[in-house]
């Protein structure tokens, strides 16, 4: 897999060489840094990219809510969040407006935008072999009582870590870490944040849509295997979570996100004035924000052409024919 990853890369320098200000590649003879450095002294190589970021979502979700609130200041009303109030149906009215059902009521509206993700075949059918359900698993570890500030033997995460091919996971069953901050005094904080391990669930989670529960078989991994794949000197085979818990990824059958109007034309269930913007693959946070934002350009009136979005995330009649020649979400998978 490393070679692999090697030879695309050097692929990429071929096209455009400003690449490798972005990307250092790392071979088990590089120094400075050496693997070890890195603290993944059995990786067989790695691609250390040097203007990534981590976020905390939840922290990034509640400022956005934060901010949507203030413009409702001085009796304004351009913000109205209505939770726990699920979508159960959709349909499309005589005067061409959309129904939206839901336990509490029903609302009608000129146009709507399903940001429904994994759940999108829910609502349109039409959808279930295009968008799949894949649940992932997430933990939340305490880590060892040396690994803190200062501690220069045994220090805290400065980097994050996508983990490929460890095991028996295949390419598109990867790991990753994220360590949080500690608190000022270093009594608290510093979790590692470990999420992974599907190939270890049933059917590698995979058409499963209930986030209710945890993946045990999965759970285990990653308290127990994160002792393995970094050097955190561990005096203890397995870690403590102090959370654990699941969350439902929608896996896309091209690899790519599916944004814009589902016009009549595409037999997919909706029709004029319905929008989605969904299928992420496990992607989510680098590419939900400007695939939201391209969605609400499309619905405001500007055409495809003038939106700043991927050729290869838009809608179209086209594009829904070549997905549906690919082999299906969960044969993929299988595959790696």
């Amino acid at each position: 897999m490393f070679q692999r990853s090697l030879a695309i890369f050097q692929s990429f320098l071929k096209e455009d060489p400003s690449y490798s200000d972005l990307v250092s590649v790392i071979t088990p003879e590089s120094s400075n840094p050496s693997l070890a450095d890195l603290r993944i002294p059995t990786a067989a190589g790695a691609f250390l990219q040097k203007h990534a970021a981590s976020v905390w979502p939840y922290k990034l979700v509640a400022w956005m809510l934060e901010r949507l609130l203030d413009t409702n200041e001085n009796g304004a009303l351009n913000f109205n969040l209505q939770t726990n109030t699920a979508v159960t149906h959709l349909q499309k009215s005589s005067d061409g407006s959309w129904i939206v059902h839901t336990p509490r009521g029903m609302i009608a509206a000129k146009k709507v935008l399903l940001t429904t993700n994994a759940y999108t075949s829910h609502l349109l059918p039409e959808f279930s072999d295009l968008i799949v359900p894949v649940r992932g698993e997430m933990s939340s570890l305490i880590p060892p009582p040396t690994m803190k500030p200062g501690n220069d033997e045994n220090p805290p995460f400065e980097i994050s870590y996508g983990f490929i091919g460890n095991g028996r996971q295949n390419r598109h069953q990867d790991d990753y870490l994220i360590q949080r901050p500690y608190s000022k005094d270093n009594s608290t904080g510093g979790e590692l944040m470990f999420g992974g391990g599907r190939s270890y669930a049933a059917k590698a989670g995979l058409g499963v849509s209930d986030d209710s529960s945890i993946d045990e078989p999965s759970a285990e991994y990653l308290r127990r295997e994160i002792t393995v794949v970094v050097d955190i000197k561990s005096e203890e085979k397995e870690l403590k979570a102090s959370y654990e818990w699941s969350g439902i990824m929608g896996y896309s059958r091209d690899d790519r996100p599916w944004v814009g109007e589902l016009t009549e034309e595409l037999g997919l269930g909706g029709g004029k004035g319905l929008f989605v913007c969904a299928g992420f693959t496990g992607h989510g946070m680098p590419n939900t924000c400007l695939s939201g934002k391209a969605a609400v350009d499309l619905m405001l009136g500007k055409k495809s052409e003038e939106v700043d979005l991927p050729e290869s995330y838009c809608l179209s009649k086209e594009r829904l024919v070549k997905a549906r020649v690919l082999d299906e979400v969960h044969i993929v998978d299988a595959k790696g």
